[in-house]
């Protein structure tokens, strides 16, 4: 096990080494950095997010010591939960993605590589969660769950079993053709085993991929998140701020219409709009390093 995980810090060190040449890798890197620092500092500078002020409610920016003025009609203040939501929405993306990943490699790699029963299961359980759309089918989970029990994490736990198949489909074609590489053949007729294989020959091999599905499914959990927020069904936008239930606490605001409160949608339609675009850079970057068809010579 220690000379596996060496292996895949070494594999790591190296993947990080090329991506930080790439410019557009770079600039969304830092993009990311910066509102994630954002969010990770930020709540601990800032009044609770949660916290009613009726005597302040509805105040614009710059207001009374308020950054970005306060809600209406509770008067909480809006960078604090800029903050949180940050922080609770990159949690959603990370631990969504995490797990997709996660699966879509137990998926992906390990059945087709094993062959036979095992891979025609691996098939059938991927087609059967890939027949359901992602959307219809995440809002029948999250409305079947129940409002009390909406978390962060159960959002994104649900995220994650419904986000994985395509990411497995193109794992399980990257493990067939590397199957048949010469360094496999040879690691087989050393006697090693089939688990062994998998773990120290193909998945390495498959780092900068799989590197790349994470990044992608980071970004599809967020957008995930936001999109069943807007429709009522996301975390309990009275306990679990993110970005998207930012948004819906705006356009259900009973006292004003969102468009006579723009303090309150357009900072966390920003923020979620260059986090997703900076994703989106960063993994359009990574494609220019390993994609031999797109690599600069």
């Amino acid at each position: 096990m220690k000379k596996i995980s060496k292996q895949f810090l070494k594999q790591a060190t190296g993947i990080w080494a090329l991506l930080i040449r790439n410019s557009k890798f770079k600039v969304g890197f830092s993009i990311v950095l910066a509102i994630s620092l954002i969010g990770i500092v930020g709540p601990f500078l800032t009044p609770d997010p949660l916290k009613y002020n009726y005597e302040e409610r509805g105040l614009p920016p710059l207001t009374r010591g308020h950054l970005l003025g306060t809600t209406d009609p509770w008067g909480q203040d809006l960078f604090a939960q800029l903050c949180t939501g940050i922080r609770n929405s990159l949690f959603v993306g990370i631990v969504g993605g995490g797990l997709g990943t996660l699966i879509a490699v137990l998926v992906g790699a390990l059945g087709p590589y094993k062959g036979g029963l095992a891979d025609d299961i691996a098939n059938f359980i991927t087609n059967v969660v890939m027949v359901f759309p992602v959307y219809p089918a995440l809002l029948i989970l999250s409305a079947a769950v129940g409002r009390e029990g909406r978390s962060v994490l159960l959002v994104a736990t649900l995220i994650a079993l419904t986000s994985w198949p395509w990411a497995a489909r193109t794992i399980r074609s990257q493990v067939l053709s590397l199957r048949e590489r010469e360094f496999v053949n040879l690691a087989k007729l050393s006697g090693m085993r089939s688990r062994d294989i998998v773990l120290k020959e193909v998945l390495p091999n498959m780092m900068a991929y799989v590197t790349m599905v994470f990044v992608l499914l980071v970004g599809g959990a967020m957008l995930a998140e936001t999109g069943i927020s807007l429709l009522g069904v996301g975390p309990i936008p009275q306990f679990h701020i993110t970005l998207g239930s930012m948004l819906y606490n705006c356009m259900t605001n009973p006292v004003r219409s969102w468009r006579d409160i723009w303090w309150w949608y357009i900072p966390p339609g920003v923020v979620l709009t260059l986090l997703l675009s900076a994703i989106f850079i960063m993994h359009a970057g990574m494609d220019e390093v390993f994609n031999p068809r797109l690599r600069k010579v």
